[in-house]
């Protein structure tokens, strides 16, 4: 908060990235209980899940462009503009509940989505730029918190509008490019300021799998000095843990259709759910030093794989809900801890250049299995509950076996 207060080039840009992240939290939700009311909903949910997944498939490019961009500042710019006159044609249209409608509103979601990662792609060089190394981790932990918050407040608020607009998905999608709208507007009032190291484009052209080797080791070097552990094995566990974390957020949204949770509506069980999920990353957020954030990378893999196969137990044995979702909760809270920091190592350790594509890259290895995943437990979820719940809880007991290997050849 004190680097918030005191910062103005990062307060402007926590700014916009509030605006841009409020509104596409309140869409986001109302999108799933859009997907919901039309014919044939687990196959429209089914979809809903799936849609995410695509712009995963271009991360690594979009960082390349994001680090050969100049004028960052504009370009952000134009992004928040362009994202706002989307969603004001998502609102136009929303109100025909069809398969057509819908497959247009799932491809401009992904334009969409394509948008704001180049937009983070090119925040990133004016953070490095303008935020002292050792206020990194600060910077994070509280963009983190921001985040958390406005999944709270935009998916309470896009209920509400729900509610009081007798299911008007249009105005959702319309409040959403107001939001979007005044994000571009933030960064029009400090475009000035918005500066970063001069853009060195190399004309020579680097093939993509060099570039993929040469990241890779890049990668290799930073993870095995922080965490001093094999950084391969340490990637495979990251891999099928995210599978299972991008899973279970899809299983729940077809799981709530069939399962009453404590009495409430299909869609407010479904805040509930995240709302559990985002107080327990918040709270994990707010707690920096304390017994948990001291354990190593390696470590609090161990503690996730483990509650994973949990949650999948207690579902797949008809447990009461609260139990399993008291360690979704929980799950969120050591994950709190750990993006942070990753995001900070490698903003102290990456050459502009690079910075981007980098990140994505990382994030590319990080999420290469979660359309894996989603597609995986969707199709189980919608075939057999407790299909999904058992391969959940299965795989869960063999990523634990995994990162716990890890763990023993940590130095």
């Amino acid at each position: 908060m004190k680097l918030f207060l005191s910062h103005k080039i990062y307060r402007t840009l926590t700014l916009s990235r509030l605006l841009n992240a409020l509104g596409a939290y309140i869409y986001n939700l109302v999108f799933v209980i859009y997907a919901a009311s039309l014919p044939r909903p687990s196959l429209a949910i089914f979809l809903a899940n799936m849609v995410p997944m695509i712009p995963i498939v271009f991360t690594f490019w979009i960082g390349v462009q994001a680090d050969k961009s100049q004028n960052k500042g504009q370009k952000m710019m134009i992004i928040a503009f362009v994202q706002a006159l989307l969603f004001t044609m998502v609102a136009l249209i929303i109100s025909q509940q069809t398969y057509l409608v819908f497959s247009i509103i799932c491809l401009l979601n992904v334009v969409s989505d394509c948008l704001s990662d180049y937009g983070a792609g090119l925040r990133m060089p004016i953070l490095q730029e303008h935020v002292a190394e050792n206020d990194l981790m600060e910077a994070y932990s509280f963009s983190q918190f921001i985040s958390y918050i406005c999944q709270i407040a935009g998916q309470f608020l896009g209920i509400w509008l729900l509610t009081i607009s007798n299911q008007s998905f249009a105005l959702v999608a319309g409040v959403n490019a107001g939001f979007f709208l005044l994000s571009a507007l933030v960064l029009y009032w400090y475009r000035q300021d918005l500066t970063h190291k001069p853009v060195t484009v190399v004309d020579k052209k680097v093939p993509l799998l060099q570039r993929f080797k040469e990241l890779y080791q890049t990668m290799e070097q930073i993870f095995q000095q922080a965490e001093q552990t094999s950084f391969a094995s340490l990637l495979l566990s990251v891999l099928v843990l995210n599978a299972l974390g991008g899973a279970v957020g899809s299983i729940y949204n077809l799981y709530l259709l069939k399962v009453s949770l404590f009495g409430l509506s299909y869609g407010q069980a479904l805040v509930l759910v995240q709302l559990l999920f985002l107080v327990g990353a918040i709270l994990g957020s707010l707690t920096p030093h304390d017994y948990f954030a001291k354990q190593s990378l390696s470590v609090l893999l161990v503690l996730n794989s483990g509650l994973f196969a949990l949650i999948g137990l207690f579902n797949l044995l008809d447990f009461p809900p609260v139990l399993a979702l008291f360690l979704l909760a929980f799950v969120a809270y050591l994950l709190g801890k750990s993006n942070p920091k990753l995001d900070a190592l490698l903003m102290a350790n990456l050459p502009t250049e690079v910075l981007a594509q980098s990140n994505n890259f990382l994030s590319l290895l990080f999420t290469l299995s979660l359309p894996l995943g989603t597609f995986l437990f969707s199709v189980l979820a919608v075939y057999q509950l407790w299909l999904a719940w058992l391969v959940f809880a299965c795989l869960s007991a063999v990523a634990f076996a995994m990162v716990w290997k890890n763990r023993k050849i940590s130095t």
